[in-house]
């Protein structure tokens, strides 16, 4: 009878926690939509939109519409603008309800692998669950709706599986169901960005070596995601033959040859190591649990593409550092429980330091004021179509779809054409005299290209980056762009764009500042 009325007791307070935990986190999520405007649609969901609307209207995917990336970045979202055209709301919130899908099935998933593997810090995670809603709604800031932001929380089932695998404390049968979803989710970060695989192979490695069984590498969900994979690169062959043929050389001989590691190691290090401290002393006597393993480990692992692309954005480092918190918060869920005492404090406070830490890079908005679109479409009229001069996507996105502007360059920015004429100056200055040859003769078929499409379109306004004056110097210096900007006068300007427009000159004192 003590059993029976123990279990009920039991189940009662795990309800209780779950519709508490449930409560809260539906307020985390409502916190998260006011706090996304901070940021409104970021600058690389904003290209995705326009280059996923382009796509259906019919252009050609790298022939008409180029993107640096592999084609899994537009079909990810594309669910997503085609449900927005049929619900009649604009591709902007249906992205971001999307992405709060993504959360709400990564973590859902997790929670339902967690609960079946019966782990011993199942109750405290129950009570976390509002935490790692946080992390990945209101942490990830200028990195939400970012291909890396999704594909994170979506890999977090496969983590989950893999800890039930590597628990050599109980043997407990996932299902089909489990494993064909931890599977599907686990593949769409390497689908992603490839070089993400290391994070799914770390772990995976570990599980083995934890069981003594290394045909665990071949368990069920790995397969899954070896044979999504494959399938993904043979439809990549099939659908889209231009970016293998023509723009990954492209992106291999320019894109990936600029980046700094080293800076990338000393911007992103110290909050990273402060992630790791804080993982060893958060919960100093509680077991390193599987769960805790796999996270970490995973996190360890996706560093390796955060050097490896050496560039240094908050997105490519929001994988690595936020399976690390991931991890921190499951060991503190293994713990034993903290006591209400000056120990307990200063570990609090201890957390919130490193967390605001952590947050800085995520914090940035490149989102243009409300003064500068202001002045924009005070100097438009109907749908003004908009060129760009300037390596950074931000320059024209999401400037363009705020102000009601078509954008109809095949690319979204002068991103390969300024990194070849920076190659050829290294090159150059090296005395690699046929490799800068190579370099500038790429950038100088780019300008012909672009100066083409600016006399083709005869555009109503057009973006300047002006905080990169080694390029639109480069540019601007051409007679034959200088001819075309003659006919243009500043309209709008901020700290790094200026917007040149064909209206009458407008008085000084009419541009925003």
């Amino acid at each position: 009878m003590s059993s029976a009325t123990d279990t009920a007791g039991f189940s009662s307070t795990t309800s209780s926690v779950l519709r508490i935990a449930l409560i809260q986190s539906a307020v985390v999520f409502l916190v998260a939509a006011v706090w996304q405007q901070r940021w409104g649609t970021i600058v690389d969901t904003s290209w995705l939109i326009t280059m996923a609307e382009r796509v259906l209207s019919g252009e050609r995917l790298y022939v008409d519409v180029i993107d640096s990336n592999p084609p899994f970045s537009i079909w990810l979202f594309l669910p997503a603008i085609i449900a927005s055209r049929w619900a009649g709301i604009a591709p902007e919130i249906g992205i971001y309800l999307y992405t709060c899908l993504a959360v709400v099935v990564g973590l859902g998933l997790s929670a339902v692998i967690v609960r079946r593997a019966g782990f011993a810090e199942n109750h405290a995670l129950l009570r976390l669950l509002p935490l790692f809603v946080a992390l990945f709604t209101i942490f990830p800031g200028n990195t939400f709706t970012e291909r890396d932001h999704v594909g994170t929380v979506l890999f977090l089932p496969l983590l989950a599986l893999m800890a039930l695998r590597a628990d050599t404390t109980r043997r407990v049968a996932p299902g089909i169901a489990l494993i064909v979803g931890a599977g599907l989710c686990g593949s769409i970060l390497v689908l992603v960005k490839a070089y993400y695989v290391v994070a799914y192979i770390v772990p995976a490695l570990y599980v083995a070596w934890r069981r003594r069984n290394p045909w665990l590498l071949l368990a069920p969900e790995n397969c899954i995601i070896g044979i999504v994979g494959v399938a993904y690169i043979a439809l990549v062959f099939l659908l889209t033959p231009e970016f293998m043929r023509d723009l990954l050389p492209q992106v291999a001989d320019v894109y990936m040859k600029i980046g700094d590691p080293v800076r990338v190691a000393l911007s992103c290090g110290p909050s990273y190591l402060l992630i790791l401290l804080l993982f060893r002393i958060v919960a100093p006597k509680a077991p390193v649990t599987p769960l805790c393993a796999v996270t970490l480990l995973a996190s360890l692992a996706a560093v390796a593409p955060l050097l490896y692309q050496g560039k240094g954005w908050a997105y490519h480092a929001f994988a690595a550092i936020s399976l690390a918190l991931v991890a921190v918060l499951c060991r503190v869920a293994a713990s034993s429980g903290w006591r209400y005492n000056r120990e307990t404090l200063g570990r609090g406070i201890l957390c919130v330091i490193v967390v605001m830490f952590a947050w800085l890079p995520f914090l940035q908005t490149e989102k243009p004021s409300d003064a500068f679109v202001a002045a924009v479409k005070a100097a438009s009229k109907g749908e003004p179509t908009l060129g760009v001069i300037g390596s950074d996507i931000a320059a024209a996105h999401p400037l363009a779809r705020i102000v009601g502007a078509r954008f109809l360059s095949a690319n979204n920015s002068d991103w390969y054409g300024a990194l070849a004429y920076v190659l050829a100056r290294k090159a150059s200055a090296k005395g690699e005299v046929a490799d800068a040859a190579r370099y500038q003769k790429r950038s100088d078929a780019y300008l012909d290209t672009k100066y083409a499409e600016f006399a083709s379109h005869n555009y109503d306004l057009i973006v300047i980056q002006q905080d990169e004056p080694l390029w639109t110097d480069y540019v601007l210096g051409q007679a034959r762009f200088a001819a075309l900007l003659s006919a243009y006068h500043p309209i709008a300007r901020d700290e790094r764009f200026t917007v040149y427009g064909r209206a009458a000159p407008a008085d000084q004192s009419s541009i925003a500042r």
